[in-house]
């Protein structure tokens, strides 16, 4: 079910639309105003930490090679060895000849100018690969931990899956050219918001502007740290195929932005794209609570159960980032699918608030139930399998009944009207209830 909401006093749009579908129609201003920022990356992400909103994108999801921001996830692994206790700052670690070969001083790749067998802490290490970017010292600390790169590598592919990373794949520690090791803006800022909020004691090690090497000092590679714009980090990247690319992230009166940006053809071009583009963020737009926690919003339909529907209500406060000065452009969509099978517990998530910012999905926020709905009776569930079938063939035709009656001569099948709902997601099917204003 999908309700549409024009927020303002949040009334009830007529139009509805599929679930599956995160299309709706776009306010004209509401474009204009979106239009009114542009920038020479070819690929750029501008989020808003505190909501989890998406305030500018561009080709987000387009895959490019990480160059030297894959050491982020390798940055991630480090944090959560010396969480979890296996590593600790001031361990030992010793420098392979392939780590120096590799990604050395003799590479010409940036570095911390280790040597073969050289014996250096860990919190050395980290600071080189933060601080510098140094090949030798993601790749000392990749052998060190996993034995090799190679099995390094796995555990890095293996978090990004389990972070949701659905399209980054890893074939290195370092970020050096490789087939097949890829990312997005996306799935960058993503591990740029876990880094940022899973190890608060040790990221601000990205805010460090330089550090010891030899008898000078490595000035960071991140470009943000100088502006005097709030910036705290990440890393910057560059590969003939992906461009200049940054990662970064910035503070100012409590509230947090993260940017990524690719695709640029110059150090400069890449540090002034990336200062604009936070500072039109911080500029342009303003955080509104939308909805405070426990607000009902709707109704939705419950299969086999003592009540016909249920209201659900925020889990928390709904706030959003949008243009100063201005309402147009925002729909709000209650999405649920259903009907949500009984019992249902008070509390339980079955629905969620998408927030839609000139056409696209900029927030989501979960709704659960604001009472519980037990089990119904005999003949509550049978008028539920009534409705259900009906819904099926009004949406569907009679080819439905057709096609229920032949799955039900095959073993292992379950027949919908008869169980209820077993996988909604498969059914497709959408539900309509009162939405309340």
């Amino acid at each position: 079910m999908l309700h549409l909401f024009r927020f303002l006093h949040v009334f009830l749009v007529a139009a509805l639309v599929p679930l599956a579908s995160l299309v709706v129609a776009q306010d004209k201003a509401g474009q204009d105003k979106s239009a009114a920022f542009d920038t020479g990356a070819k690929q750029a992400l501008l989020f808003d930490y505190s909501t989890r909103s998406v305030l500018f994108q561009r080709e987000a999801d387009q895959k490019i090679a990480p160059a030297s921001l894959a050491k982020l996830m390798t940055i991630t692994l480090v944090f959560r060895e010396l969480r979890e206790g296996r590593l600790k700052p001031e361990g030992d670690m010793v420098v392979s000849t392939d780590a120096w070969r590799r990604g050395g001083a003799v590479s010409g790749n940036p570095n911390m100018l280790l040597t073969p067998n050289k014996v250096i802490k860990v919190s050395e290490l980290l600071t080189g690969l933060i601080v510098g970017g140094a090949n030798d010292a993601a790749l000392t600390l990749a052998e060190n931990i996993a034995g090799k790169e190679d099995r390094f590598v796995e555990m890095m592919n293996t978090h990004a899956r389990a972070l949701g990373l659905t399209s980054t794949e890893f074939r290195n520690a370092t970020g050096f050219t490789a087939e097949g090791q890829v990312t997005t803006m996306r799935d960058l800022v993503k591990l740029a918001a876990h880094l940022i909020e899973e190890y608060p004691d040790y990221y601000p090690l990205f805010a460090q502007r330089d550090f010891p090497l030899g008898k000078n000092r490595q000035v960071s590679r991140n470009p943000l740290l100088t502006m005097e714009i709030g910036a705290d980090g990440l890393a910057t990247g560059y590969l003939p195929e992906t461009g200049q690319a940054l990662v970064g992230s910035a503070m100012q009166e409590g509230r947090r932005v993260i940017i990524a940006v690719a695709g640029l053809e110059t150090a400069q071009e890449r540090s002034l794209e990336a200062r604009k583009l936070i500072e039109w963020g911080f500029r342009r737009f303003e955080i509104r609570t939308l909805f405070a926690a426990n607000a009902e919003l709707g109704d939705v339909s419950v299969y086999g159960g003592a009540a016909a529907s249920v209201p659900v209500k925020t889990a928390r406060e709904v706030r959003l980032p949008l243009l100063r000065g201005t309402n147009d452009g925002t729909v709000l969509r209650l999405a649920y699918r259903g009907p949500v099978p009984a019992p249902i517990a008070e509390g339980q998530e079955i629905a969620r608030l998408e927030v839609v910012l000139d056409g696209r999905v900029v927030q989501v926020a979960p709704l659960v139930a604001a009472r519980a709905v037990e089990p119904g009776g005999v003949i509550a569930r049978a008028r539920d399998a009534v409705m259900e079938g009906s819904r099926q063939v009004a949406k569907n035709g009679w080819q439905w009944v057709v096609d229920k009656a032949r799955a039900r001569s095959k073993p292992g099948e379950t027949d919908p009207v008869k169980t209820g709902p077993q996988k909604p997601a498969e059914t497709g099917q959408d539900n309509t209830g009162k939405a309340k204003t």
